[in-house]
């Protein structure tokens, strides 16, 4: 498929998407009240529950869902053959919102924008002639936090299907990130040196992460995209503001960003062109981590005298606690002394130095953030 088109098929899937969310919210307030019954249900964690639906005389079918803890929901439309549904998830459901939309067309989107601002649609299932019934689309995985949640089903054509099924899954756990995490409020926070799995939409394209730096160092920021996207990463202080410095790297799907900062709370904020992606969803991975700043050759002395027993390594300009090792190589292979300060310096004795001089690699680690990279010493 060309560009031109692609973007055309995404423009029309939004539209779906969005005919979807106004066809059952435009609907006459009172109407609404009296002909649409919400259902409410409780996932179990790590369990499946599949739900066999009918639609209301409106064609809609709302469920109220209950996530007992944060973790993965996936929601399919189960064997939909050739049939027009779309499946919504979302944060609320206030048909009232929307009451003063009669009819929809281009002219209804306006109003559909200032109420998406409240109303946050987290992921959706399709499936439709507009996307060949493409069996990809008919399932979506989405992080999300405890709490209740909006399950909205429509029917889009005007056929005598009156039913429909899907199965909901649910995964208890802490490695994803948790929707809504559109803005730096509401970020997901995550540790350091753990892995995230999170994913964009055509209705999510940007995603925030809350990151506490316990000590000063080098911020880490590595990320890998299942597929190819313009993607894009930054940091933003405690004042949400965006700091300068930070360095992105690309390597095929795989992005590294680094920058140094103080000790201190900060938000990562990856974003997505996902109308130039070739795919109306795309997950990814995120991990961050903080290195020590690596040491100064001024705070190195070698001793290398004749004879073994008085060969040392001495480093100062050290924080207490921190943990000094000595490598024989830049691959940290093999290691030949290690310690931990007690006070700003540290002190370990050698017996491998050679009388000819040579090459030593050293590192150091501060508490509670990870290695430095290696300072080559030549004595």
């Amino acid at each position: 498929m060309k560009k031109n088109q692609l973007n055309f098929f995404k423009m029309m899937l939004a539209l779906v998407v969005a005919f979807a969310f106004a066809f059952g919210a435009s609907t006459n307030k009172t109407e609404a009240a009296t002909t649409t019954q919400v259902d409410t249900i409780t996932l179990t964690k790590d369990k499946s529950k599949t739900l066999d639906r009918k639609f209301s005389s409106m064609g809609t079918d709302v469920i109220k869902v209950t996530v007992p803890a944060d973790g993965l929901l996936t929601m399919k439309l189960n064997n939909p053959k050739e049939r027009e549904i779309a499946l919504l998830l979302l944060n609320e459901f206030d048909t009232s919102q929307l009451e003063d939309i009669e009819d929809f067309d281009l002219s209804a989107l306006e109003k559909l924008e200032g109420t998406f601002n409240d109303v946050e649609l987290f992921g959706y299932a399709i499936n439709s002639e507009l996307t060949w019934y493409d069996p990809s689309m008919h399932s979506i995985s989405v992080g999300l936090k405890k709490g209740t949640y909006y399950l909205v089903a429509y029917k889009l054509d005007f056929g005598k299907n009156k039913s429909y099924s899907t199965k909901l899954t649910f995964k208890a756990g802490s490695n994803y990130e948790k929707e809504s995490n559109n803005t730096a409020s509401k970020a997901t926070p995550i540790n350091l040196n753990k892995s995230y799995n999170a994913s964009f939409n055509l209705f999510d394209e940007d995603d925030y992460y809350k990151v506490t730096v316990p000590q000063a160092g080098f911020l880490k920021v590595y990320a890998d995209q299942k597929h190819s996207t313009k993607f894009r990463m930054k940091v933003l202080d405690d004042k949400k503001k965006t700091v300068k410095g930070f360095k992105v790297t690309k390597d095929k799907r795989k992005y590294t960003g680094s920058v140094y900062l103080p000790k201190g709370t900060y938000y990562v904020k990856v974003s997505s062109d996902m109308m130039d992606s070739m795919y109306d969803s795309v997950s990814y991975t995120l991990k961050t981590s903080v290195k020590s700043t690596k040491l100064k050759s001024s705070a190195v002395k070698v001793i290398n005298k004749k004879g073994t027993k008085n060969d040392k390594v001495q480093v100062s300009n050290l924080k207490a606690g921190s943990t000094v090792k000595v490598y024989a190589d830049a691959s940290k292979k093999k290691l030949l002394a290690s310690t931990v300060s007690t006070t700003d310096k540290a002190s370990m004795s050698l017996k491998t130095l050679s009388s000819k001089g040579g090459k030593l690699y050293i590192t150091v680690k501060k508490p509670s953030i990870s290695e430095s990279i290696v300072l080559k010493v030549n004595y």
